[in-house]
């Protein structure tokens, strides 16, 4: 079974949501899934000539439509609906059981940060969320995924490289001295004790991060690479990408944050926020 059923692209017809549409359409070829463009309108707006006011957006949502399916030799669904785009866009995904939602990151990509659309999709989201920022749409080359081995990380790696196979994967694990050091003991740990701590935190999270990259290895194109970073997890990830480079980064909804938050993040939020590369949360 395909690794997602039906891929949503949000488009409000700007810049960045066309892009947004390219890599849903690339997306939903190479998986066979059922491809659907969602707009949400505001059902206050003022009718043009008489004509109910979403009469307008609807025919050029279906003319959208016709062009991508003609590109791409298959259907493609519309859904227009009234509300904010979070609303419509949950409505939907709600009903489709197994969906990627792929949006723009704001209306104009050469603006560092989210808009308005982007940051409320992604906040809360009801399933994976790509968001897409480069114009190029053809299959990644690199992605990179940050690891922290737990659960949340753990899924959100196993779901890149099913979506992603062809890509070069790595993953990425911060370890933050400062943060990641916790003596069981509540006793005051002299330099040299910490040190040894460290190096020995070091050393497992390198050989479960291998381990954890071997099994992947199985399901991708090519091996799955596998680092272990000293410092704090979104620095270490924005450098990462930087330096790989990375066409997606690849991040768990809750980080290094509360497993149980239904929040993004702090290390997520920070990542989606900074990247100059495409982003795809899992939740």
């Amino acid at each position: 079974m395909t690794i997602v059923q039906t891929i949503v692209a949000a488009t409000d017809f700007s810049p960045a949501s066309t892009m947004a549409v390219a890599r849903a359409a690339q997306l939903a070829t190479e998986h066979g899934a059922a491809l659907c463009l969602l707009h949400a309108f505001d059902a206050g707006g003022a009718p043009a000539a008489g004509d109910a006011p979403d009469q307008a957006v609807r025919e050029r949502l279906a003319e959208v439509a016709s062009a991508v399916g003609a590109r791409i030799g298959a259907a493609v669904d519309v859904h227009a609906a009234a509300g904010t785009p979070l609303q419509v866009i949950g409505a939907y995904v709600g009903a489709h059981p197994g969906a990627l939602v792929v949006v723009g990151s704001r209306e104009d990509p050469a603006v560092a940060g989210l808009g308005s659309t982007a940051s409320a999709v992604v906040h809360a989201p009801a399933c994976p969320v790509l968001i897409v920022r480069a114009s190029e749409a053809g299959p990644y080359d690199k992605v990179l995924t940050a690891v922290d081995l737990r659960e949340g990380s753990l899924r959100a790696a196993s779901f890149a490289v099913a979506l992603f196979p062809a890509a070069h994967h790595h993953l990425l694990y911060a370890l933050d001295a400062q943060e990641d050091i916790d003596d069981p003991s509540g006793s005051e740990l002299d330099e040299e004790q910490l040190r040894s701590l460290f190096e020995s935190m070091h050393s497992e999270a390198k050989h479960d991060l291998h381990e954890l990259a071997r099994r992947l290895s199985e399901r991708t194109q090519h091996p799955v690479g596998a680092e272990v970073a000293d410092d704090v997890p979104a620095r270490a990830i924005l450098v990462g990408a930087a330096s790989l480079p990375a066409d997606c980064v690849v991040v768990g909804h809750h980080g290094h944050g509360t497993p149980t938050d239904s929040t993004l993040g702090s290390m997520a939020q920070h990542v989606v926020h900074s990247a100059i590369s495409d982003v795809l949360v899992v939740p």
